[in-house]
């Protein structure tokens, strides 16, 4: 299967065929809906690839969302902030299941955007 890069950051990937197709599958199964809708994920990402504190974020959404931030958060600041009281507070909003994409997901999301930075893409 070929596929056209669409963005800088694709051309890259495209110079390893396998390395685009690959990334391609990975945002389908990551980051699509599954278990965990995909505007969640996506809104996890935007925050990610923001400045804005976690308080100013969190305060437009809504409980199953602001725990899911401040797992975004941990990964990206404190991995330290993945208390007990963060993950009874998944747990009351994700089964074990949703919290295994919605982590891959997150660190995909992470891994992705420090990458491209380091490109300076």
């Amino acid at each position: 299967m070929h596929i056209e890069p669409v963005d800088p950051a694709e051309a890259i990937r495209a110079r390893v065929p396998d390395v685009l197709l690959s990334h391609h599958e990975n945002v389908a199964a990551a980051l699509g809906d599954g278990l965990v809708e995909a505007a969640l994920k996506e809104r996890c990402a935007r925050y990610l690839a923001s400045d804005e504190p976690l308080v100013v974020a969190s305060a437009r959404c809504t409980a199953r969302e602001r725990a899911a931030l401040a797992w975004a958060d941990a990964m990206l600041r404190d991995a330290d902030g993945s208390d007990d009281r963060l993950w009874e507070d998944l747990h009351c909003h994700f089964s074990d299941a949703q919290l295994v994409e919605l982590g891959y997901a997150i660190a995909f999301t992470l891994g992705q955007q420090r990458w491209l930075a380091t490109l300076d893409l």
